[in-house]
Order: C-alpha cells, then sequence, then structure tokens
C-alpha cells in the first residue's frame, strides 16, 4: 500500500508541476495585461470611458447681414429660443412624450415619426429641432418642468428679423426650413436648418448661409450638460465624434438700394397693386424696388400657422407675388418709343415727315381704331405724335411697318427676354413676331390688324417692370448695355470681397444713334411741352424725359404706366412704374414718378399745374 502511494506521488508530481507552471504563465499573463492596460494604457481608457458621456452638438452659423449702400441694415439676425429634442433620452419615455407635445401643442405622431427617422439617419444622438420659434407658452412649459421633460431642449439661436418692417419685402425674401426632400443632399442640410426661399435670401444663400460650428458637450449620468469639453481630447479623438469648430457667420451682402431712396418711394406709391423700379442706367444698379401689396417678413420669426398660409397664398391680391420682376403687363403706349425708332432705321418715315392727320382714329379694313382723344390731334411729326401720344400717328407707322421688324428693334431694347437681373422667378415677357404668330393663330390666322395694335404697346406684347426700366436705361444711356442688380459688394466674415458685379456699361453698335437721338428729343418733351402728356412729372431745376402709357384691360380699369429719366441730358436716374387699375397713366403714374424725383434729386417738387392734368389725357 505504501509502495502503492510512492509509486502514485511519483507520477503526479511532474503533473502537478505542469499545471503551477501553466498556471502560473497565465497568471503572468493576466497581470502583464492589467499592467498594460491599468498603467501603461490608463490615460487612453481614461479619455475613451469620459468620451462616451460626450454629446457632438452643432453651433449654427448666423446667415449674413443685408445692408443698403451705405450699410444701413435692411436685414438683420434677432435672438429667438429653439426647441430641440434629445433623440437618446426621448426614445426610451414615449408616453412622457407623448405628452409633452401636447402641452407644447405639437403633434405627437408627427414628432415621433420624425424622430424615429432621425436616429436611423443619425446615430450619434445629435439633438433634433422640433420648433424654430418658441413662442412664450412653450418656453414656460419647459422652464416650470426642467426635470421632468430633460429630454427636452431650449437653446437661442438667430433669427431673421427686417427692421424697416415691409419695406422692400419682396426684393429681400424670406427664409424657411428645410424639407424632409432637401435633407441629407449634398448641400449638407439638416433638419431645422433655414435657408433662402425667395428673393435675395434664395438668391444669394450660398454666400449669406455661413458654416456651422460643432462643439463637443459633457452629459451626467442625469443626461444633463455639464459644459463645454477643451483640452480632454486629442484631435483624432474629437474627429472620431465628428470634430469640434467654431462656427463661420455668413457673408454680409451690400445692396445698391438707396434706403432714402427706397423709403420715398414707398411712401410715393400709394396704390393697392403695381411695381416701381429705379435704376442708375449708367451702371444698372436698381436704386428703389417696389412691389405692391406689400407683406411684413417678420411674420415668420414664430412661424405662420397652415391657415395663415393658405390665406396669404389664395388672397387674390397676391401680397407674396413680386411684381417688379414675375408680373407681367403690356407696355402701351411707352412702347411707341420702340415703334418710333422702328419707323426710323427701317425708312418707314423721317423725323419731320407729317403723316395722314388725327381726327379721332384710323379706318383700316372694316375695323376702326380709335384715338385717346376723341377730337383728334390733327398733323403731327414724329416728336409732336410722341409728345402728345397720337395713337393714330402710331397706327399709321404699324401698317408701314413689318412684324419682324418691330420684333426686333423691341428685342433690341431688351424686351421679349429676361434682363438678367439677380433675383429668381424673373419671367421673360413677350414679343410677338410672324413665327410667335402663327404658332397661335395659324399662318392665316392673323391679319396686318394686329400690327396696329402693336404700334401702340397693346395686344400680346407684355414686359415686366423690371424690363421696362432697362428699356428705358438704354434710352436714357444713349443704347448702352447694362445689367440691372441689386448686390453691390458682398464682404465675407474676414472682411475679404467675396463678390462683386461688373457694372460697366457696353457700347452696342447695332444701335443707330441719329434715330435714338431723335426719340430722346421728343421724350424730353413728353415732360416739359406745354402739350406733353406726362407734364405731371416734372419738377424745378431738373430736365426730366419721360414716357406716359395706359395699358387697356380686359378684366377691369386699364393700368396706368409712366417711365422717366433724369437729367434729360446725362442721366443718373431712370423710372418705371405700372399701376394697376389706376385710370391714366400721365394722371396716376407721372405724379409718382415726380415724388420720387424730387426726393433723388433733393428739390422741391412744386405744384402740378392745372394744365399739366388737362394735356394727360388718357395717355
Amino acid at each position: 500500500m505504501g509502495a502503492l502511494d510512492a509509486s502514485d506521488a511519483s507520477v503526479l508530481d511532474p503533473r502537478r508541476r505542469t499545471l503551477s507552471t501553466i498556471l502560473v504563465c497565465v497568471m503572468a499573463v493576466l497581470a502583464v495585461r492589467l499592467f498594460w492596460l491599468q498603467v501603461v494604457r490608463h490615460e487612453h481608457f481614461a479619455k475613451l470611458s469620459y468620451s462616451n458621456q460626450l454629446q457632438r452638438e452643432r453651433i449654427p452659423a448666423p446667415r449674413g447681414i443685408i445692408r443698403a449702400r451705405y450699410g444701413e441694415k435692411l436685414v438683420a439676425n434677432t435672438p429667438v429660443y429653439q426647441i430641440s429634442v434629445l433623440p437618446n433620452r426621448a426614445s426610451r419615455r414615449r408616453e412622457l412624450l407623448a405628452l409633452a407635445c401636447g402641452w407644447l401643442r405639437l403633434d405627437p405622431a408627427k414628432v415621433e415619426s420624425d424622430l424615429d427617422a432621425w436616429m436611423k439617419r443619425y446615430a450619434d444622438g445629435r439633438e433634433m429641432t422640433v420648433v424654430q420659434a418658441a413662442n412664450k407658452e412653450q418656453i414656460s412649459v419647459l422652464r416650470e418642468n426642467r426635470e421632468l421633460l430633460s429630454f427636452f431642449r431650449l437653446a437661442m439661436r438667430p433669427r431673421r428679423f427686417f427692421p424697416e418692417g415691409a419695406l422692400g419685402a419682396h426684393l429681400f425674401g424670406y427664409v424657411g426650413e428645410v424639407t424632409d426632400q432637401e435633407i441629407g443632399g449634398s448641400g449638407g442640410l439638416e433638419r431645422g436648418d433655414i435657408i433662402g426661399r425667395t428673393g435675395l435670401e434664395a438668391a444669394y444663400e450660398k454666400y449669406l448661409r455661413g458654416v456651422d460650428g460643432i462643439r463637443i458637450v459633457g452629459i451626467s449620468v442625469e443626461g444633463q450638460q455639464v459644459g463645454e469639453i477643451s483640452g480632454l481630447m486629442d484631435g483624432d479623438e474629437i474627429e472620431r465624434l465628428g470634430g469640434a469648430r467654431p462656427s463661420v457667420p455668413g457673408c454680409d451682402v451690400y445692396l445698391t438700394i438707396d434706403l432714402a431712396l427706397q423709403r420715398a418711394a414707398e411712401e410715393a406709391f400709394q396704390w393697392e397693386r403695381g411695381a416701381l423700379v429705379a435704376m442708375d442706367p449708367r451702371t444698372g444698379e436698381i436704386l428703389a424696388m417696389v412691389s405692391r401689396p406689400a407683406y411684413d417678413p417678420n411674420m415668420f420669426i414664430e412661424g405662420l400657422s397652415g391657415d395663415r398660409w393658405r390665406e396669404l397664398f389664395d388672397d387674390p391680391a397676391r401680397p407674396m407675388f413680386n411684381r417688379t420682376v414675375q408680373a407681367a403687363y403690356p407696355p402701351a403706349s411707352t412702347f411707341k418709343s420702340v415703334t418710333a425708332y422702328a419707323a426710323l432705321v427701317n425708312g418707314c418715315i423721317t423725323e419731320h415727315a407729317y403723316q395722314r392727320p388725327c381726327l379721332g382714329g384710323l379706318l383700316f379694313g372694316n375695323r376702326y381704331f380709335r384715338c385717346w382723344q376723341a377730337k383728334g390731334h390733327g398733323s403731327l411729326a414724329l416728336a409732336g405724335a410722341l409728345i402728345q401720344s397720337c395713337d393714330t400717328y402710331f397706327y399709321q407707322l404699324g401698317e408701314k411697318l413689318e412684324v419682324d421688324d418691330l420684333a426686333a428693334a423691341a428685342r433690341l431694347f431688351g424686351f421679349g427676354r429676361k434682363t438678367g437681373i439677380d433675383l429668381p422667378s424673373e419671367v421673360a415677357g413677350v414679343v410677338p413676331d410672324r413665327a410667335y404668330l402663327d404658332r397661335r393663330f395659324g399662318k392665316r390666322g392673323w391679319t396686318k390688324g394686329l400690327m396696329l395694335n402693336f404700334s401702340i404697346g397693346q395686344g400680346e406684347i407684355l414686359t415686366t417692370p423690371v424690363q421696362l426700366c432697362a428699356f428705358t436705361a438704354r434710352v436714357a444711356n444713349g443704347g448702352k448695355r447694362v445689367e440691372p442688380h441689386v448686390v453691390k459688394e458682398i464682404i465675407g466674415a474676414g472682411g475679404e470681397t467675396a463678390f462683386r458685379p461688373d457694372v460697366s456699361a457696353k457700347p452696342d453698335p447695332s444701335i443707330d444713334r441719329r434715330a435714338l437721338e431723335i426719340v430722346r428729343g421728343a421724350l424730353r418733351g413728353v415732360v416739359e411741352n406745354e402739350r406733353g402728356t406726362g407734364r405731371a412729372a416734372a419738377i424745378p431745376n431738373v430736365a426730366v424725359a419721360g414716357k406716359t402709357g395706359t395699358a387697356q384691360n380686359p378684366h377691369g380699369e386699364d393700368h396706368a404706366l409712366f417711365v422717366a429719366y433724369a437729367p434729360a441730358e446725362d442721366p443718373t436716374i431712370c423710372l418705371a412704374i405700372v399701376m394697376e387699375n389706376a385710370g391714366h397713366g400721365g394722371s396716376m403714374a407721372a405724379p409718382i414718378a415726380r415724388r420720387v424725383l424730387a426726393a433723388y434729386f433733393a428739390e422741391p417738387e412744386g405744384p402740378i399745374a392745372p394744365s399739366a392734368v388737362a394735356t394727360a389725357g388718357r395717355r
């Protein structure tokens, strides 16, 4: 028995030694690993543990300021409270989230649906904006229930503000929150982002929109923010969370708008519907721009209800419609300058030749085309016909001109195509030529009688107020091409020039300077001559040239039009005015031009002579 025990012990000893050796080796490996993890890599894992309590937070960049030509703020930023949801915490408290949505006047189903989609898109727990500009009631709810509703975050953010209210509203445009379709595209837009929707806000979005920043914040075990993390993580670890960087504000956009003149134009244009455009004919700089009816874009600060949106867009007056670039009207008698030019360059008339006398109209075929002056104007040459706006004279030019010749002259002065102004949604207008008429009426479906209407700016011819102003500028500057624009310069956040347009006037060799000078001389007489239809636009000490127009409107009262430039000998400003359903251009639109020009030249308006109203007639 003893011998067996000794034998067994001799067999077991090597096994014990082997197991002991293995155990010692394992313990040594574990000890080395623990030493590596707890001592050598202690700092790394401490940081890693800390980073698991961090959250990436976006710092919205303020949009750039829109300023008038001398630096006055036209569109700025104002602080508002934005409500966001912290997805990771909110997703675990769905019942409370739904209750809170009710308190905040939010749709619980939509918030939950958006939250689910957000968490699938962004797994890093970044907050989701649910209210762009909180009202007092919503702010009060969150502050009074801060502990209970810890998954909501209330933060101050910059929001668009318009110091001048409705002034220039259509020009500046408005901003809005991105849609689901716009999120996640190449532009890097996220829910809650604000982008330009109309006007300059949309046209210059890439300049006005800044670059959002990123900050890394610490989160306590209760889920509350404990402050911004700085200096505790190296670059690689911060990059793992999306990177930390300061926000960069958008560029400041300086406009060509003269704020004093804009105010004067807004005050002068006291009419329900229409538009006014003032421009420097030497450069194409827009000095003032008015569209009626207007709206106050500050109403967008707290957001609009669906009912209010529908009310605005269903309004028959169309207050959101920028009539300066989107509305097309017959140019009426303002177009007679083009007809006169076309007749001169095509050899249909000479400067001093008289046409058949005006006896109140013209019989063409079996149709009688009436002149606005029922008793007639008698025998007139070109200057007298423009000064008195005699329809009968221009009917006769329509008889002599070919439709394509008139269309070519109209296009030469910018009709029928977009001006290229730096605003969205501009329309081109219409200049009918033979091809257009053949398409619309068929090759045998129209007659020469249409040319009589075209010759006085009626019929299918359509133009926008900005196009009408660009045409007037080309007449005023002797035929040079200038491109209307509203942005003078864009300055980056660092003070650098980000954009400056080309404002040089480009001579056009295709313009017949002699014919244009004949027309220019007559347009001065429209305002200065005792028989001129535009005498109501005259101001002391400044020579004004212009042309009245009254556009026939089959749907109601006629539209009143007036174009002008001054000083007549060396113009620095030109105007185009359209007043819907206002009646006669000479008696309604010309006095508005007078007030704007008086403000521009700092001259007293002076009284309008009774004879000026009388000669304004219906044109």
